[in-house]
């Protein structure tokens, strides 16, 4: 991948983070604006509104700028728990999969568009086929972990695209539908279990950051480093 094209792609990713920025924006202004009819509108607007917030996941993902903590709350607010789930996990796999796929296809260079040395360097020991599988799960399913980076790095190993998909699964549900939860409660205006349910979410998340890092921390090596030259 040719420099040009890195900087285009590191360019193009901030344009669209602004403008997704800019959408969670305008949502969050008409729900604070007239909150009553924020369902009737996103109703009104049909299947044009799940395929405009599955295309956000993606996005979301795929640019790995974007914190996805709001928009899962946004998905449960406006499509509630079960729809809200089931749409951003459609768009989190049609995401997951393109990133997985292009970094098999460009290598490292996919990744530092968007990640630091230092946060990719910490991820070395999953090139390790004897522990990587069962590494990438129980880091995956951690509340807090970066997905998005673990999405990259994944590329760069020799994974299974099935176990991939798997464990992106199977690690993404359960802070989803718990944002969800969160959304829906809010769309209810039961804002105290919305507030627990966050609350919960946020705590667990904090845990599993210090888990993570532990994790890392526990398995750091200088050795088998992911190279600029590897496609794995």
């Amino acid at each position: 991948m040719s420099p040009k094209v890195k900087k285009f792609l590191k360019v193009a990713s901030y344009v669209i983070l602004f403008v997704i920025i800019g959408i969670l924006a305008f949502i969050g202004w008409k729900f604070s604006t007239d909150r009553e009819n924020f369902k009737l509108w996103m109703e009104d607007h049909g299947a044009l509104g799940c395929v405009v917030y599955v295309i956000m996941v993606f996005l979301q993902i795929v640019v790995a700028l974007v914190p996805g903590g709001p928009i899962e709350v946004a998905g449960g607010y406006a499509f509630g728990v079960l729809g809200g789930t089931s749409l951003f996990m459609l768009g989190a796999f049609a995401g997951s999969l393109t990133v997985f796929l292009l970094v098999r296809k460009f290598g490292k260079p996919a990744v530092d568009i968007f990640f630091k040395d230092k946060e990719i360097k910490r991820l070395n020991f999953l090139k390790d086929d004897a522990k990587r599988n069962i590494l990438f799960l129980i880091l995956f399913i951690i509340p807090g972990s970066p997905k998005d980076l673990l999405c990259y790095v994944a590329g760069l190993t020799d994974m299974p695209i099935w176990f991939f998909v798997l464990i992106t699964t199977i690690g993404r549900l359960p802070a989803v539908l718990g944002s969800a939860i969160s959304g829906a409660a809010l769309g209810e205006s039961n804002f105290y279990f919305a507030a627990l349910s966050l609350g919960i979410v946020f705590a667990l998340s904090g845990v599993g950051i210090v888990i993570y890092y532990l994790i890392s921390r526990k398995h750091k090596t200088k050795e088998s480093d992911f190279t600029d030259e590897e496609k794995m």
